[in-house]
């Protein structure tokens, strides 16, 4: 019986979009969930073969026009191994342009990187722990593979380094959800001191506070979302943020959105596509070393093929930097904060904190001149990487030029590829503190 109300389902989405009842946005909301991961997904794949039976030749058109990859489409990498994409002048001003009021800088240090490339499809990473049916996808449309969070699940990475005092931390999301009238399950991510457990502890799955804790829970609504902001010290709660409706979050829903916190002793600010969220300058309790990144998505009504919830491209970096000083005074900035599409010079949007941050010493000193160096991992040909490495460092100073009006005479631009790397190749960590762009005091 479940099963034909889930094909009665999905049959009346397809009628919905084959004559027009549907708009083009929830339509692909509610296909793309459907289709995305059918090798991966045994219950889904049986809901849509059925599926398939029953609807027409126009059905399969409506789901080929909503859910086709774009031209060129290729495997997440920050290296040249993907071809190039295109470097238009358009794309790196819409890029930067995004993020006008984004004001993160990352960590100078990688401690951990995750982008789960090498991760068998269907599987949890390896090392990490969970107690549900968590698993690792490909996406439609998005380069990379993604963890797919169960409902009724905890995940915890399989990190075991602390993260220090001072550390960032980044990851994508994605929210797909086929909205139906009731609530969605939320969806919390945070952080947490393991104490005297492993940062994988089973006990940690079913309450994952350890001797300090925060997290950040988002519960979805079709035209907004509640946020709510909560620190704990063992389980005595230390910061309370109350729900709050937050309409900017459905410009979250059915995309990559990116995620960024920084964490500075007690002081907690976290970001969503360049919108500052929070700013709690005693968010943290004093004690204890934060030590682990989880993700916990709740439960709801929803069958599970209904929810796509997914996390990819986690980094977490050790330090505050600061920029004026490595510039100004010793003379060298590096940083891994600005990141490009991928197998292209087209910056991300969130660089712009970064690209911020360095307009802002170089105005304030205006005798100072500087190279700019790029700098890729080992992944790929060798000479793509050295050709790529010289484009997003010539990228880097037309950003700095026409973003922040920095004059071209005082900057330099060139390439070093792969050849000088300061961590190991053979690490994901490694490979994302290669991928990084200097700042040279001429």
């Amino acid at each position: 019986m479940k099963c034909l109300q889930r094909t009665t389902a999905a049959i009346a989405a397809a009628i919905g979009i084959v004559f027009g009842i549907m708009p083009l946005p929830i339509q692909a909301q509610s296909i793309l969930n459907k289709i995305k991961n059918r090798a991966e997904q045994t219950a889904t794949q049986k809901v849509l073969n059925e599926t398939d039976k029953a609807v027409s030749k126009g059905m399969d058109k409506a789901i080929k026009s909503a859910t086709a990859k774009p031209d060129g489409d290729t495997p997440e990498t920050d290296s040249a191994s993907a071809a190039p994409g295109p470097d238009t002048a358009a794309n790196k001003q819409t890029a930067i342009h995004a993020f006008s009021r984004y004001d993160f800088v990352p960590g100078d240090s990688v401690l951990y990187a995750n982008d789960f490339s090498g991760e068998a499809i269907g599987e949890l990473p390896t090392g990490w722990n969970s107690n549900g049916s968590s698993v690792v996808v490909s996406l439609d449309g998005l380069p990379g593979q993604w963890l797919r969070m169960a409902q009724r699940t905890v995940v915890l990475t399989d990190n075991e380094q602390a993260f220090g005092p001072d550390f960032t931390v980044e990851f994508d999301m994605v929210l797909q959800i086929d909205f139906k009238g009731w609530l969605p399950p939320s969806f919390k991510f945070g952080l947490l001191a393991s104490g005297a457990e492993s940062t994988t502890a089973n006990k940690l799955l079913s309450d994952p506070k350890g001797d300090k804790s925060f997290y950040l829970e988002i519960s979805p609504l079709s035209d907004a979302a509640n946020l709510m902001l909560e620190s704990y010290e063992k389980y005595t709660r230390h910061f309370y943020s109350p729900p709050n409706k937050n309409k900017v979050a459905r410009s979250w829903y059915g995309k990559s959105s990116h995620v960024a916190i920084q964490v500075q002793k007690e002081r907690l600010r976290l970001w969503v596509d360049g919108e500052k969220l929070y700013d709690v300058p005693k968010g943290i309790p004093k004690d204890g070393q934060l030590n682990q990144l989880f993700f916990q998505l709740g439960s709801s009504p929803y069958e599970d093929e209904q929810i796509g919830v997914y996390v990819g491209n986690i980094k977490i970096a050790r330090g505050l930097p600061d920029t004026r000083h490595k510039l100004v005074e010793e003379g060298r900035f590096s940083t891994t904060g600005i990141l490009f599409d991928t197998g292209s010079a087209t910056i991300k949007p969130e660089s712009a904190g970064v690209l911020k941050s360095i307009a802002a010493v170089l105005t304030q000193h205006p005798d100072i001149r500087v190279h700019i160096v790029g700098h890729t991992d080992a992944v790929g040909d060798g000479a793509a990487n050295q050709a790529l490495s010289e484009r997003r460092a010539a990228a880097v100073k037309e950003a700095l030029q026409a973003q922040h009006q920095i004059d071209g005479a005082r900057l330099e631009a060139s390439g070093k590829g792969e050849v000088e790397p300061v961590a190991d190749n053979q690490t994901a960590a490694g490979r994302a503190q290669n991928r990084r762009v200097e700042f040279i005091k001429l």
